[in-house]
C-alpha cells in the first residue's frame, strides 16, 4: 500500500511540474536573467567565453547577455561575439520546443542589432527567420514565452508600411498592434507572479510603448513605481525616454534623480537623458550632464543628437563660437545609428539663423511648460520673422494653444501653418493638418476632420512621410 502510495505521489508531483513548466528558463536561470538587467557588464570573462560543454540555456543567456551589454555601452566586441554565438546555437543543440523558443527570441535580437547598425537587409532577414520559426512552434508549451513572442510579433509586424502589407501577409508576415498591446499587458501581468522575469516583461513594455505606443502618463508613472525593486538601468533608461516623449519634463527628472549614481555609470545613455531634461527647463545643469555623457560614452546611439543639443544651448546663450564648433562636430559623424541623431544632423544645418526666442518656446514645449512658452512667442514680431520660420512659429503657438484647451485659437494657427507650407517639405505642413482634425474630431465634425487629413496627405511630400502616412491612415479608419 505503501508503494502505491508513493509512486502516486510522485505522479501528482510530475504532473504538477510539468503543469508548472510555462517558461523557458529554470529558477536559476531566471534570477541570472535579472542579475544581467541590473549590471549589464558584470561578469566580463564569462561573458565573452563559450564553456567547454555549453548548454541551451546557458548559452542563451550568455547571448542575452551581450545584447544587453551592447546596448549599454555599444562595443563592437559584444556585437561580432553575439553574431558568432547565435550561428554556434543554431547548430551546437539539437532541437526542441524550449532551444527553439530561445533561437527565436535571440534572432529578434540580432534583428534589433543589426537595425541599430544600419543593416536594414539583413536584419529583416533576421526577423522573417524568427517569425517563420516561430509559426512552427506549439503554443501549449512553455505558454509565458510563447505570449511573449506573440504580442512582439503582432506590435512589430503592424508597423509594416501599408503599401506592402498586402505583399507582406502573402508571406505571412500580418500583424495587429491593438491585440499586440493587449498580449503584452497579460504577459506582463503573468511575469509579475514570477519576480524575476518581471523585469525583462517591463523592459518589453516601456520599449514597445515608446517606439509603437501612446502610452499616457498615467501609464507611465505605473512603470515608474513598478520598476523600484527591479534596479535595472535598462529600464530606468526606457522608462525615463518614455517620460521625455510624454512631455513629463518634471517627473522624469525626479525619476532620473532617484536612480543610483552607479546607474549612470554601468549605463551612460542615462546621462544623456538627464540633459534632455534639464534642458527642456533651460537649466544650465544640462551641459554637465551632456558633456559627461559624451565624454564617457564609447557608442554612437544618441552622440549626434546631444552635441546638437550642447549646440542649442549655446546658441541660447549667444555663444556663437562653441555653437558653431558644436555645429561642425555634428555634420563631422558619420555613424547615425538612431532616427534622432539623423534627424540631428538635419536640424543643425539651420540653427545658426533660428531665432532664440523659437528654439527656447520648442524646448520649453517639449518640457510642458506651455505657458512659459507661449509667454516668449507672444512677444515675437511675426513680420521680423523670416518667411522659412514662420510656418514653425504658427505651428508651435498652435500646439501650446492645443494644450492649454484654446481649440479655436490653435485652429487658427494650424490653418496659417498650411497656407504657409504649400511648397514647403518639412513636416509643419502635413502635421498642422493632423492636429487639426485631432480638434474636429473631438468637437464630432468628422467632415472638416476627413477634410483636414486629405489636406494632410497632400501636404506630406517630405520629412518623416511614411511615418505621417501611418498616422493618417490610422486616423481616416478609426
Amino acid at each position: 500500500m505503501k508503494c502505491y502510495l508513493t509512486i502516486l505521489l510522485l505522479f501528482m508531483s510530475f504532473l504538477v511540474s510539468s503543469a508548472q513548466e510555462t517558461t523557458i528558463l529554470s529558477n536559476n536561470g531566471q534570477k541570472k536573467l535579472l542579475q544581467i538587467y541590473q549590471s549589464p557588464e558584470n561578469d566580463f570573462l564569462s561573458l565573452m567565453t563559450q564553456p567547454e560543454k555549453p548548454t541551451p540555456e546557458g548559452e542563451y543567456l550568455r547571448l542575452y547577455h551581450l545584447f544587453i551589454a551592447f546596448q549599454a555601452y555599444e562595443r563592437k566586441l559584444y556585437l561580432n561575439s553575439f553574431h558568432k554565438g547565435l550561428q554556434q546555437f543554431e547548430t551546437s543543440f539539437e532541437p526542441s520546443p524550449k532551444s527553439q523558443i530561445m533561437f527565436v527570441t535571440l534572432l529578434i535580437q540580432q534583428s534589433l542589432l543589426h537595425w541599430n547598425q544600419n543593416e536594414l537587409t539583413d536584419g529583416a532577414r533576421s526577423f522573417y527567420k524568427a517569425h517563420r520559426l516561430f509559426r512552427k512552434l506549439d503554443k501549449k508549451q512553455y505558454t509565458d514565452d510563447y505570449l511573449k513572442l506573440e504580442s512582439i510579433f503582432n506590435i512589430f509586424l503592424s508597423q509594416i508600411p501599408e503599401q506592402f502589407q498586402f505583399l507582406a501577409s502573402l508571406f505571412g508576415l500580418e500583424g495587429n498592434i491593438e491585440l499586440g498591446f493587449q498580449q503584452l499587458e497579460k504577459y506582463t501581468l503573468v511575469a509579475k507572479q514570477h519576480a524575476d522575469s518581471y523585469c525583462e516583461a517591463l523592459v518589453l513594455e516601456a520599449y514597445c510603448q515608446l517606439k509603437f505606443g501612446q502610452a499616457d502618463n498615467k501609464q507611465v508613472q505605473l512603470l515608474m513605481q513598478e520598476s523600484a525593486d527591479c534596479h535595472s538601468p535598462l529600464l530606468q533608461f526606457v522608462i525615463g525616454s518614455l517620460a521625455v516623449k510624454n512631455k513629463m519634463s518634471d517627473k522624469g527628472l525626479t525619476y532620473i534623480n532617484t536612480i543610483d549614481k552607479k546607474a549612470f555609470e554601468s549605463f551612460p545613455l542615462i546621462r544623456y537623458l538627464k540633459g534632455r531634461l534639464l534642458l527642456n527647463q533651460l537649466d544650465s545643469a544640462c551641459l554637465t550632464s551632456l558633456k559627461a555623457f559624451d565624454g564617457n560614452y564609447q557608442g554612437y546611439s544618441f552622440r549626434t543628437d546631444a552635441l546638437m543639443r550642447q549646440a542649442w544651448w549655446f546658441h541660447i546663450q549667444e555663444e556663437t563660437l562653441k555653437r558653431d564648433s558644436l555645429i561642425n562636430q555634428v555634420l563631422q559623424q558619420k555613424h547615425l545609428p538612431t532616427s534622432n541623431d539623423k534627424q540631428a544632423q538635419k536640424e543643425i544645418t539651420s540653427l545658426a539663423n533660428e531665432p532664440v526666442s523659437l528654439l527656447k518656446a520648442r524646448l520649453l514645449f517639449d518640457g510642458a511648460h506651455y505657458l512659459q512658452a507661449k509667454k516668449i512667442l507672444t512677444k515675437i514680431d511675426t513680420s521680423t520673422i523670416n518667411s522659412y520660420y514662420r510656418p514653425e512659429y504658427h505651428y508651435r503657438m498652435g500646439k501650446i494653444n492645443k494644450e492649454l484647451k484654446l481649440n479655436n485659437a490653435a485652429l487658427i494657427c494650424f490653418d496659417e501653418v498650411m497656407r504657409l507650407s504649400q511648397d514647403d517639405t518639412r513636416y509643419f505642413g502635413p502635421h498642422a493638418a493632423i492636429e487639426a482634425a485631432k480638434i474636429k474630431l473631438l468637437q464630432h465634425d468628422t467632415i472638416r476632420a476627413n477634410q483636414y487629413l486629405i489636406e494632410a496627405q497632400y501636404l506630406n511630400t517630405g520629412q518623416y512621410k511614411q511615418d505621417i502616412s501611418r498616422i493618417i491612415s490610422s486616423m481616416t479608419n478609426e
